[in-house]
């Protein structure tokens, strides 16, 4: 019986440190203390957002049989480590991108929009036609040439 209460006492003990928990990710985010850094790590870069970047001509391209519009931009007086591959549709009313940013010697990608399998090989391809010197990639269909599916 003393060995209970004694146990139940430590149990009453402990509880507070259970109560203490953390709240769900998104809800912690939220809180002001860590919404700066969490809006700030979660932004796109102001050369994209901002379209502050070294850019080429829009080329016409073909996906899967129809028509699209291919740009490529990078960051002013860094393009060899920042760059954006960007697929319009013609009427304006849908666009698809590829981040590649070089960090430490890695090369980090991250497709935006949602693309199609056929359209984020495009813009793949696309990416490694500027990039035919990188290494760990082989050589490209070509800017125009319509993607694999």
């Amino acid at each position: 019986m003393r060995f209970s209460l004694l146990l139940l006492s430590a149990l009453g003990l402990a509880t507070p440190a259970f109560a203490d928990e953390l709240p769900v990710t998104a809800e912690f985010a939220a809180q002001p203390k860590f919404a700066p850094a969490y809006h700030a790590m979660s932004t796109l870069p102001p050369w994209v957002s901002g379209l502050k970047a070294t850019s080429v001509p829009v080329e016409k391209t073909s996906i899967d049989g129809k028509p699209y519009l291919l740009g490529h931009m990078c960051k002013p007086h860094d393009c060899a480590d920042y760059q954006l591959e960007v697929i319009f549709t013609p009427d304006g009313h849908k666009a698809w991108g590829f981040l590649s940013v070089v960090n430490n010697g890695a090369l980090y990608q991250m497709p935006l929009g949602e693309p199609t399998q056929s359209v984020l090989e495009a813009l793949k391809a696309a990416y490694n036609t500027n990039n035919p010197d990188r290494p760990g990639h082989g050589p490209s269909t070509g800017k125009t040439a319509p993607a694999s599916p």
